[in-house]
């Protein structure tokens, strides 16, 4: 009896040492998301190409342990959606799908209404340079983020959080539209 209580605990030591490191690179995902985001909007395009590429290395080595655990690393997955969607969005003017970031649904989905908030802030970045056509179309990304999600109903142990995002974004476009019509 003892021999296999010793080859189990020796599987769950391996478990913990792999769940040990889903937590690392997920907490180096976050903090790199956020050291890249702060140069989205400090307009700092090297530092964050420089960021995005070591995220890109990082987010391929949590892809590669994190079969299991992908509960521990669901806000890795969030924050990178969110920086990838933000960046696309203010490079190209386009939300890159799910598939061309590699994300699964439901992180690639509360990735999506977080970026509602970066939006605002680009938009009242522009209204406050006297840019109102630029804050316009980022109002057009905000209304047509959330209102692509307006009909999704699920529970929350399934997608956590997502009602208060959604209800977190309609607040943050009606107080762009509100600043956008104060504008006219």
């Amino acid at each position: 009896m003892l021999g296999e209580i010793n080859g189990l605990t020796g599987k769950i030591a391996k478990m913990q040492e792999r769940l040990d490191k889903v937590m690392e690179l997920s907490r180096e995902v976050v903090r790199l998301s956020g050291e890249a985001m702060s140069a989205i909007h400090a307009k700092d395009s090297a530092k964050l190409r420089a960021k995005t590429k070591e995220l890109g290395a990082k987010m391929k080595s949590l892809k590669a342990v994190e079969r299991g655990f992908e509960y521990y690393s669901q806000d890795a997955h969030q924050e990178y959606v969110e920086l990838m969607m933000l960046d696309s969005i203010l490079s190209s003017g386009r939300v890159p799908t799910s598939k061309e970031l590699k994300e699964k649904p439901i992180a690639y989905i509360l990735g999506m209404m977080d970026v509602v908030g970066e939006l605002k802030r680009e938009a009242l970045d522009e209204l406050m340079k006297g840019n109102v056509e630029k804050a316009k179309s980022y109002y057009g990304f905000m209304k047509e983020i959330y209102d692509s999600t307006l009909h999704i109903r699920f529970a929350n142990s399934l997608m956590p959080g997502f009602r208060r995002k959604q209800d977190t974004a309609r607040i943050q476009i009606e107080g762009i539209a509100a600043e956008l019509i104060s504008r006219r």
